[in-house]
């Protein structure tokens, strides 16, 4: 008899979960995430709950956020992902990353621009592992919509290595499109190790100046390309001691070597860095001139280092 009601109560207990998410939230969590919405159409914004953010909750959260994702007022569904995003991201459960990205794949789908735009954004913090074949055939799917930031869908698309759409892609990379989306398009394949990209990537960004504005604006994408070519091209730069960039000291403005912006820029995603990183990857010193030698050491020994390609 005892086996048998442990069969029957977890065969409810799947079907509750399956038809009434909310039953396994605790109706503590449930009347938090209910007032919380509230507030939210009543045009205020309140911060989440603590208690709808628990790790041990995230899954019954994430199911029962459905019925928000589909609700009229884009500022709820503009929550829902928020939720989604800190839910999965700070999860150390594979199984939760992977419903969260799925439903940020749909968030992409949203109507209203600027919620897609948050999605995609969001969806560039999790690694390779968090996305589904579902999901990844979702990002194809949208690619063919044309969406309003197809630039962000290229990314994401590279990202992920989708070489099968390459072809898709390759069109925005011509004349008559915007230049951030053939800008976009072309980096994208060149993630994807596709040589005639890479080539003019590269063959564009050697004809400008190295300063603050290729910097910030350009360099993060040839970091995003995880291509040998770009990464070589940055070190080859990080070598140089022209003070071509600014300190970040508003108040104070001096000259400083681009080579400190380029050292930061790097370690996230050369294994085995030779400076300490914090959690946002960041490098750790209090001297910014002894790191630089450090690192410049570092590349002279190590010819042969490994880019690393798990994350965005």
């Amino acid at each position: 008899m005892k086996q048998v009601f442990t069969r029957r109560s977890a065969t409810m207990l799947l079907f509750l979960a399956v038809a009434f998410p909310e039953s396994l939230l605790g109706q503590q969590t449930s009347d938090r995430l209910t007032l919380y919405f509230s507030e939210v159409r009543a045009g205020k914004n309140p911060a989440i709950p603590n208690e709808v953010l628990k790790a041990d909750h995230a899954k019954a959260v994430l199911t029962a956020l459905a019925t928000y994702q589909s609700d009229t007022l884009a500022s709820v569904r503009l929550k829902v992902y928020t939720i989604e995003h800190r839910l999965g991201h700070e999860s150390k459960q594979g199984a939760v990353r992977q419903v969260a990205v799925d439903k940020l794949v749909q968030g992409a789908r949203d109507k209203d621009s600027g919620n897609a735009g948050l999605a995609l954004d969001y969806l560039t913090t999790f690694g390779k592992d968090d996305f589904t074949a579902a999901s990844k055939d979702s990002l194809r799917n949208i690619l063919r919509t044309n969406p309003a930031h197809i630039d962000q869908v290229f990314k994401l698309i590279g990202f992920l290595e989708l070489a099968d759409v390459k072809e898709t892609i390759r069109p925005y990379t011509l004349a008559g499109n915007p230049q951030a989306v053939r800008w976009a398009a072309l980096v994208s394949l060149a993630r994807m190790n596709d040589l005639p990209a890479i080539n003019e990537v590269m063959r564009r960004v050697r004809k400008l100046p190295v300063n603050d504005d290729v910097i910030y604006k350009i360099f993060p994408d040839l970091v995003y390309t995880r291509h040998t070519e770009a990464i070589r091209y940055m070190v080859e730069v990080l070598y140089s001691d022209e003070k071509n960039c600014l300190s970040a000291d508003a108040e104070r403005e001096e000259p400083i070597p681009c080579a400190y912006r380029i050292m930061e820029q790097l370690a996230p995603i050369i294994d085995g860095y030779p400076l300490p990183l914090d959690e946002s990857g960041d490098i750790k010193t209090n001297d910014y001139q002894a790191a630089l030698k450090k690192v410049r050491e570092w590349f002279s020994k190590h010819r042969n280092y490994t880019v690393l390609r798990d994350r965005f």
